[in-house]
């Protein structure tokens, strides 16, 4: 039962939600719309928690997912872009524990949120390598208004957009409301920078939004970090689709990082210069 526990709460970990209903909830949206990305995220992610639990690292990151989220979008990733065979599912398995040992390292030696980096160095170099670039595979005349929030997960369908939101629900309406405001800024920024409309419908431009306003708010940062998070975001997006190079989430990253290191930097000078009067 920890085994699977841990699993489900690494698929919703992929949302910064560590509850196994609401990896169960994602899961089958997943599955729904594709079987076979649904057995390559349970395999990243189960090569993930086994690692994790092999070399006994931290009990309460195994039970919070933290170890296997990475390795589900491994899965997610490889399933999409790669040809099907027995061998991607070896492949996801090796990778999976490849990027649980990344998170570990990451996070012991540096301290630092790591969020989906392991996912991005794994995959990213891959895509370059392969000229993959996500913006082919963008239908004509496609639009919904949940598919930034699905694209997290590589699919803006109705059925696996609409299973997120329940499973974000179920952490709370203020992830919930976050994402769909990250979701609006990033697309709204897109539109600004005149990026092609058809990106902004399949949620292409949207969806890093969707994760970094929802990272600010897991943070407990106010408001406006995950507003600033979300336009960050955006800019990277719409620079990386005009360039057509391939992004996953980096741009999530990146700007998460950034507001992270300025919101350190604030409270530091108000620590520091200011007095209990000019704070507030």
């Amino acid at each position: 039962m920890v085994i699977l526990s841990s699993l489900l709460a690494s698929v919703s970990q992929i949302y910064f939600v560590n509850r196994p209903l609401a990896g169960l909830l994602i899961t089958l949206g997943v599955f729904w719309a594709s079987p076979y990305m649904g057995v390559a995220m349970l395999i990243g992610a189960a090569s993930g928690v086994l690692t994790a639990q092999l070399l006994k690292f931290d009990r309460g990151l195994q039970l919070e997912g933290c170890y296997g989220f990475n390795g589900a979008l491994v899965g997610l990733s490889l399933a999409l872009f790669a040809p099907q065979s027995t061998m991607l599912l070896l492949i996801v398995i090796i990778l999976g524990a490849i990027s649980c040992l990344m998170y570990a390292y990451l996070r012991k030696t540096f301290r630092f949120s790591c969020y989906t980096l392991p996912f991005n160095l794994l995959i990213l170099p891959w895509l370059y390598w392969n000229g993959q670039r996500l913006v082919d595979e963008v239908p004509n005349d496609y639009e919904f208004s949940l598919s930034a929030i699905g694209q997290v997960i590589f699919l803006p369908d109705t059925v696996p957009a609409v299973m997120v939101c329940a499973a974000l629900l179920l952490a709370g309406i203020g992830m919930l409301g976050w994402a769909f405001v990250g979701a609006i800024v990033t697309s709204g920024t897109a539109t600004f920078l005149l990026v092609n409309p058809e990106y902004i419908n399949f949620g292409l431009t949207g969806y890093n939004g969707v994760l970094a306003a929802v990272a600010m708010f897991w943070h407990q940062f106010k408001p406006g970090w995950s507003i600033l998070a979300a336009v960050l975001a955006g800019l990277m997006t719409a620079m990386m689709l005009k360039t057509g190079l391939p992004m996953l989430t980096m741009p999530f990253v990146l700007s998460c990082w950034i507001c992270l290191a300025m919101h350190y930097g604030t409270c530091y000078y108000q620590d520091k210069y200011m007095t209990d009067r000019e704070r507030y």
